[in-house]
């Protein structure tokens, strides 16, 4: 089979192939070979030091666990990991030459799984939920900024400082669309060349944000497309010498972005007792979960009221101003809307996480309260569950939680919570511009 796809590679005129898989945060990591080299590594995996799981997001110095940490995470002295490629995922990369990419699976060098690699945690998920007789389907939708910056040029503004391609928001706006489609066309033709089904593409609620929808798949293979998306648009917009960002709220008078899950179990028109026990697990998980939705500091700033963000557990029929949005229609469309999870979260944990909740639902027969109609935002204290309001908060709560010990191990849940408190504490070193712009002068 390796050579076949490898002949495949090179028929099409193939000389580079970047083999890559997707690290705690989301971000893409791997390597690139020769087209020579692809026959060997699709055998025996190519090697990767395992201090990928430890780095932080800006990388300044790897993770240490806080003492008594007993999972996974890290091994003495970072030793090699494996990277497995996933032949069926090979596609050909438009942006660059006679290059493809393939996505891989990380593994220990003894060949077993390592917990932590998020798309192993996801397929063990679906492996659970076939096991209950589901083939859970995954219809993603990203939001993201593109702003007229380079890596260089953000390090040296505020936040407020920050340069869109539009200077207002115009939402579903066709005049400000056909301004931006020499971008927008670009991404949406280079999408599809490299095989990720787009739907629809418009401007968001912010200058210059963006909205992409992908077309709904068994979830594995929406998770990898929504991976391989973020990447695809961050490297489109570079070549165009533009700035995408999928951070939740990169400035505090934009509206935040998100990353909605469209989550199906089967093809029922109406309100199945299924669909109203899947709720009900979404919704018991959603406080617990919520430092996988939104895993920085900053994607706290995305709950505010009137935002379009899911900020609380609450759902409704067709109801954005709620957690959940129950999309109830004929041809196999009904599905559950997620609309907790912020643009900046990892997909693979995000969907983990939402199908882990709803899954477990089931299996507890977990009716929810009636749905709301109305504006969610819009009732009193008390009368809605708040979601966590910070991720030290959010972070507390996952460490507890039994539902995401029992679906997604332990490992994963003592490593991800290292990882989050160490985003905390970097965060609470640091000076910021709003403290300097209050206090420098007047004080």
């Amino acid at each position: 089979m390796a050579h076949e796809y490898l002949g495949s590679l090179r028929r099409r005129g193939i000389e580079t192939v970047i083999l890559a898989g997707a690290d705690t945060h989301g971000i893409m990591r791997g390597k690139r070979l020769p087209i020579a080299e692809l026959d060997r590594a699709a055998q025996r995996g190519i090697a990767l030091c395992d201090v990928v799981w430890a780095l932080p997001v800006d990388e300044v110095e790897p993770v240490q666990p806080p003492p008594g940490h007993a999972g996974y995470f890290p091994r003495a002295g970072y030793p090699d990991m494996i990277a497995v490629p996933d032949l069926e995922t090979a596609r050909v990369v438009p942006w660059h030459d006679h290059t493809a990419l393939l996505l891989c699976d990380f593994v220990s060098r003894d060949g077993s799984a390592i917990p932590l690699a998020p798309r192993a945690v996801l397929r063990s998920v679906v492996e659970r939920a076939r096991s209950m007789g589901f083939e859970p389907i995954v219809g993603v939708e990203l939001e993201f900024y593109v702003l007229r910056e380079t890596p260089q040029s953000v390090q040296a503004k505020r936040p407020s400082q920050l340069e869109a391609v539009e200077a207002r928001p115009s939402v579903y706006g066709v005049v400000a669309a056909s301004r931006q489609e020499p971008f927008a066309g670009t991404v949406r033709e280079t999408l599809l060349r490299y095989g990720l089904p787009v739907e629809a593409c418009n401007p968001e609620a912010g200058p210059g944000q963006f909205e992409i929808n992908l077309r709904a798949a068994p979830a594995l293979h929406a998770a990898d497309e929504a991976f391989l998306l973020k990447n695809a648009v961050k490297e489109i917009a570079a070549r165009q010498g533009l700035l995408a960002t999928f951070m939740a709220k990169p400035r505090s008078d934009w509206p935040g972005s998100s990353c909605h899950l469209h989550l199906s179990l089967g093809d029922e028109d109406g309100m199945s007792s299924t669909m109203r026990q899947f709720i009900g697990g979404l919704l018991a998980g959603m406080a617990e979960l919520s430092a996988l939705f939104a895993p920085t500091p900053n994607s706290y700033r995305r709950f505010v009221p009137h935002s379009w963000a899911g900020t609380t557990a609450t759902w409704g029929v067709d109801n954005r101003s709620a957690g959940l949005r129950a999309i109830c229609r004929g041809d196999g469309a009904t599905r559950v809307e997620h609309r907790q999870s912020g643009a900046d979260a990892n997909p693979y944990l995000a969907v983990s996480a939402a199908l882990a909740a709803g899954l477990d639902g089931l299996q507890r027969g977990c009716e929810p309260a009636p749905p709301i109609d109305g504006d969610v935002y819009a009732l009193v204290d008390g009368a809605v569950r708040p979601l966590p309001a910070t991720l030290g908060e959010a972070t507390a709560m996952l460490e507890r939680s039994a539902l995401a010990r029992d679906w997604l191990g332990d490992d994963v849940v003592e490593h991800y919570v290292a990882m989050r408190r160490a985003e905390l504490a970097g965060q609470a070193v640091a000076v910021t511009d709003w403290e300097t712009s209050r206090y420098l002068e007047a004080l």
